[in-house]
Parts: structure tokens; sequence; C-alpha cells
């Protein structure tokens, strides 16, 4: 059995597990697109930044005992491509290389001379750090993770209070591009926490069965009960963020980036001494992550290689340090197109498992991934700026198309298809 101070504080913990510098950058900018309309933006947000995770955590873990069991049931070659897109993407190509250009753009104005001179050495530095603590094992990051986070929280805490019973601006209306709950939604795949989910599921739930003894039916509620407090913490940070940004959209340029939407924020709530505070836990945050990161990566592909672990490391530091040299907005744009082509499908894959015992055919899984993917390739290529008109009013027309949901009734019917070809 287990106690209420168990779920407060795994619950805490789970949190903690999903929140990083991705989920404090995008929230502002969410509420800050939308104005007056952050509420609805920020729900779309909250879906893919916080549910669709949690529900990840749970699939995978209990889809089977390693990575590829959460697809294999598409196929096993199948599989292994998708994990490998997964790894890279948290890894080298997107998400690693953030980690970095984050931390420097928190610490370092664009305004100073010599600006991408500080910005070669604080990378180079910030990777190297990552790589050595990567190769060998210390509970040093443990322990800065351990002082760093509730210094993070707290002074997050500070911020929402703030921005929320003291407002810098009011939330006006604005012009936009996309419905706001389809914005929220896009951008939550950028916290990519779906796919770092799926990854560490496996890890996640170790650490929150860690020292428990429980039966399956004690393990759910269990774990019901931690994910309502992660949820709740991120719901709650996500919507104090969002409506923050919301407040400054007559004050701040409307081209800002993401990253100096955040710092102009904290500087406005809390001053200076609040922006250097956030600063140095972002960074904390950001040079423990890479460090896992990395980590996870040479682990993966030193398994499928057979290429050694320390050699891996290496390689996708160097990787990282080429794509961080880019900045946050550009690997920002850089994300997009894989993002909205691998969301789809591992949501979709997400909803299979939750299935899987009741599903004795596998074709379904296939049929219904190939659907997601056929819409989900297109709006790849709209992404990458390839405008093919014949098929836009087609694709435009689609059910649940303002909500970012295109691909839901394609995949459903590619799984019924399929469902009447033989099971061999």
């Amino acid at each position: 059995m287990y106690k209420k101070k168990d779920v407060i504080i795994t619950g805490f913990a789970l949190f903690a597990m999903l929140f990083g510098a991705g989920n404090l950058i995008f929230p502002p900018m969410v509420g800050f697109i939308n104005g007056n309309e952050w509420s609805l933006a920020t729900l779309g947000f909250i879906l893919t930044g916080a549910g669709f995770p949690l529900l990840a955590i749970f699939t995978s873990a209990f889809a089977g005992k390693d990575l590829d069991s959460f697809a294999e049931r598409v196929s096993p070659k199948f599989a292994k491509f998708f994990n490998i897109a997964l790894i890279l993407s948290i890894g080298p190509l997107l998400a690693l290389p953030r980690t970095g250009a984050t931390a420097f753009e928190m610490i370092f104005s664009k305004d100073i001379s010599n600006y991408n001179t500080y910005k070669i050495i604080f990378i180079i530095i910030f990777f190297g750090v990552s790589l050595l603590f990567s190769l060998k094992s210390s509970k040093v990051v443990d322990r800065v993770g351990a002082i760093l986070t509730p210094i993070l929280l707290i002074v997050l805490a500070l911020i929402i209070f703030k921005g929320v019973f003291f407002p810098i601006g009011k939330s006006i209306s604005l012009t936009k591009e996309l419905p706001p709950f389809k914005y929220g939604f896009l951008n939550g795949y950028q916290t990519m926490d779906t796919l770092a989910a799926i990854v560490f599921s496996d890890i996640i739930l170790k650490s929150i069965r860690k020292d428990k003894n429980l039966s399956e039916k004690q393990e759910f509620s269990f774990l019901i009960q931690t994910s309502i407090i992660a949820i709740g913490g991120l719901a709650i940070v996500y919507g104090g963020l969002g409506f923050i940004g919301s407040t400054v959209t007559n004050i701040l340029p409307s081209g800002t980036g993401s990253v100096d939407l955040l710092t102009s924020i904290v500087k406005l709530l809390l001053g200076n001494f609040g922006k250097i505070i956030l600063a140095i836990c972002v960074t904390g945050a950001c040079i423990t992550t890479a460090i896992g990161l990395t980590a996870t990566v040479a682990d993966h592909f030193s398994d499928l290689t057979k290429i050694s672990y320390e050699k891996l490391a290496i390689i996708t530091t160097i990787i990282s340090i080429i794509f961080a040299m880019f900045g946050v907005d550009i690997i920002i744009k850089l994300a997009v197109p894989v993002l909205v082509f691998l969301y789809p499908i591992a949501i979709a894959l997400i909803f299979l498992n939750i299935l899987k015992n009741k599903i004795k055919n596998d074709n379904i899984f296939l049929g219904t991934v190939i659907g997601a993917g056929i819409i989900s390739s297109f709006e790849a290529l709209q992404a990458i700026g390839l405008k093919l008109s014949f098929l836009d009013s087609l694709f435009s027309n689609l059910p649940f198309d303002s909500l970012g949901l295109a691909w839901v009734c394609p995949a459903i019917l590619g799984g019924i298809i399929f469902k009447f070809i033989p099971k061999k």
C-alpha cells in the first residue's frame, strides 16, 4: 500500500521529469500570439504539452518489455525506424541543441558586442560539460538539479502570481493565422514531451514504482493520482504563462522571439535580479537535460550499431554543437515539419496501445498509422512551404482540421479498412 505523502512526492517528481526549458519558453508565446483568446490556445497547448505525454507514459510502459514494443505491431522494421526518428528528434537534431541555445540566449543579450564569439565559446563549453558528465557517472548532476529545481519553481510561482494578479498590460484582440486552439495544440508539439515520454517511459515508471510493492490495481490508482498532480502543476504553469504572454501583446514588438519574450516578461515583473536567477536555474535545467539526452542517444545507437558508447556520445555532442549555433528560433522552425509528421503517428500509436488487448488483427495498427501518416506527411510539406494547391482544399475540409486533428478521421478509416485484410 502507499501513503498520500508518497502520491504528493511522486506527483511533483513526475512534474519535474516532464518540465524543462521548452515548457517554459513556449506558453508565453502562445498567449502573446493569441491575445484575448489565450485561454483556448493554452487549452490546446496543455493537451499536447501535458495530457499526451502522461498517456504516453502509461501506454508505452505497458506496451511491452522494450522501446520497440510500442510500435512493433505495425511492423518490426517500422518500430526500428520510428524509434530512430524519436531518438534523433529528442537528441542531436532538435531538443538537445535547443538546450544549449536556450541557455545561451537566457544569459546573453543580442545587443552585446562580439555576440557570435560568445555564442561559440559558451555552446562549446556547455556541451563539453554535458559530454564530460554523460561519459562519467556522477551524483553532482542530481545534486545540482535538486537545488536548482525548487528555486526555479519558486521563481515561476512569483512570476505567475505577480503576472496574474498585477498584469503588465491588457489582453487585446489580434488577427491570427491559425485558430487559437489549433495554434496551441500544434505548439505543444514543440515541448517534445510526448516523444520523450515514449522513450523514457520505462525509466519514469521505475522511478515511480521505486520501493513500493503494489498490486496492479493499486499501481493504476497510484499512477492516476500522481498524474493528476503532475498535470495540474503543468496546467497551472502553462495557464499562468499563457495569460501573462497575452498581457504584453501591445507592449512588446510582434516579432519578439520565444526566449526574448520570456526574459522581457521576467524583467518587467521581477527586474534584472529575477531575470538573472531565472537564467541560472534554466541553464542548470538545460545542462542536466542535455546530459540525460546525450546518454540516451549514445546508449540507444550503441545497442543498435555496436559502435562504442563513448564514440557515439562524442558524435552526438559535435552534431548538437553545430545545430545549437543556429539559435533557438531557427531550431524551432526546423522542428515544425518533423514534429507535425511524427506527432500524429505517435498519438495514434498511444491510443492503439490503450486498446491493444481488444485489437486482435495487427493490420489495424498498420492501417491507422498509414492513415495518420498520409495527412501528417502533407502537413509536413506545408510546413516547409511546399504548397500543393489541388490538395489544399481537400485537406482543409477534413473534419477537426481547425483543431489540428485533421489526421484523426483518415487514421480511423485506415484502421477500419485494414481490419478486413486477413491477419497474415
